[in-house]
């Protein structure tokens, strides 16, 4: 029976507690520095079709034409991955920017070339 008491007890002291300790967990054991900010832009005078991802490993898809950016915080050392495809005439460049610095740039003129950065965030 006591053993039933000191568990309903600590039941209610886990339940007040736990949002406190992760709103501090929150506040204090992450910072930016630990997750920079990273920023894909791409940028076609015709059209392109894009692939990349983001946080996690699944890799989305758009058609895009005229400009087109993304940015979201990702932890050091990960992989970030952007591609496009010149499915138009003109120009396509991709970037991928780590707090607002450009770490990685390719373009191409060709129809239907492809252009990639798969790189790690530093």
């Amino acid at each position: 029976m006591s053993a039933t008491i000191f568990y309903a007890l600590d039941t209610r002291y886990m339940k007040r507690t736990l949002p406190f300790l992760l709103a501090l967990s929150f506040l204090f054991g992450c910072s930016k520095e630990d997750y920079p900010r990273v920023e894909y832009k791409v940028s076609s005078s015709g059209s392109a079709a894009i692939a990349y991802t983001m946080v996690s490993p699944s890799i989305r898809t758009e058609n895009v034409s005229g400009s087109w950016n993304v940015s979201f915080r990702h932890s050091k050392g990960a992989s970030v991955f952007l591609s496009a495809v010149n499915t138009g005439f003109g120009t396509t460049s991709i970037s991928v920017y780590v707090n607002k610095e450009l770490l990685y740039n390719q373009s191409t003129s060709v129809p239907g070339g492809l252009i990639e950065i798969s790189e790690v965030v530093p």
